[in-house]
């Protein structure tokens, strides 16, 4: 799929120190955690409200583990391709059955892939860069059930949980190799804009 020659600018939630780390040394692809939407990488959204809600939601994870008090802070990063590198995209942007198969497969364990023969997935990092749309915990408890083997995916029926009510969800970017982190520059990193907003919106979902 054709990219964008423009850049774009995109957001990062996370905890302090990590996005201090960004800031000073680089993305480092090591920190990634397995078993996200669209496989292990770095994450951005468009949406700033989005980065923030991930930003607290982080933000109040990492302080209950490691017993810190940390603010939950922004980075900011323009995305532009670079025309001479081969960038190998994968495009989800709408809700859809495809989609939900996507990122159910990224949250499989590498047994349940070769059991089932999936080969539609990026644990292995074959897209550079994957963008669509943010899933929520439908998905994460399918995962957990086939996981667990009490579900299998030839079974499962993709259009009971996808919402189909004309409600725009947000989207997200992901990059996953050295060569996608390459077309980013770091601008910036920021604690967030009334964090007292964010975190009654929380309470509401």
């Amino acid at each position: 799929m054709k990219e964008s020659k423009h850049k774009m600018k995109l957001y990062h939630g996370t905890n302090y120190s990590s996005a201090i780390n960004i800031v000073n040394h680089g993305i480092n692809l090591k920190y990634s955690k397995p078993y996200l939407d669209f496989g292990p990488g770095f994450y951005t959204t468009p949406s700033y409200d989005h980065a923030a809600l991930a930003a607290i939601r982080t933000t109040q994870k990492y302080n209950a583990k490691n017993n810190k008090n940390e603010e939950p802070y922004i980075v900011e990063v323009d995305y532009k391709p670079i025309s001479a590198m081969d960038l190998v995209i994968g495009s989800y942007p709408r809700h859809s059955e495809r989609w939900g198969k996507f990122v159910l497969n990224n949250r499989l364990k590498p047994q349940m892939l070769s059991a089932y023969n999936i080969l539609e997935h990026n644990q292995d990092g074959k897209y550079d860069i994957c963008y669509g749309e943010i899933a929520d915990g439908n998905i994460i408890n399918i995962a957990y059930k086939v996981n667990g083997g009490k579900v299998i995916p030839e079974d499962i029926n993709y259009k009971e949980f996808l919402k189909d009510n004309g409600e725009v969800y947000p989207q997200q970017y992901s990059f996953h190799t050295l060569k996608a982190i390459s077309c980013i520059k770091v601008l910036s990193c920021d604690m967030i804009n009334n964090k007292k907003k964010y975190l009654n919106a929380r309470g509401r979902r």
